[in-house]
């Protein structure tokens, strides 16, 4: 079941920004709405995504800090493509 759509956002853009967006949501078959919100909750992951800080409660950092010193457990797939020539090193 999915969420209810309640909420509403309004935003004031150029002429030249609406076709752009336009043009953009046509091209993936998107209306308006659809486009524009999948943009903007992309953009919103990858921003929270991004942060250097992360704020944890007590119990989650004690957690954290357990899994930060275990030994370093062996993982060859890894480790075979970490050694091989990287595409831009050609």
């Amino acid at each position: 079941m999915s969420d209810l759509k309640s909420a509403r956002l309004a935003v004031r853009v150029t002429p030249a920004d609406e076709a752009l967006i336009r043009q953009a949501a046509d091209e993936q078959g998107q209306t308006l709405t659809e486009f524009t919100v999948q943009a903007a909750v992309h953009q919103a992951k990858q921003v929270l995504a991004d942060r250097r800080v992360f704020i944890l409660s007590d119990r989650a950092w004690a957690s954290f800090t357990v899994m930060l010193d275990e030994p370093v457990r062996s993982n060859p797939a890894l480790s075979r493509l970490l050694n091989r020539p990287s595409v831009f090193d050609a």
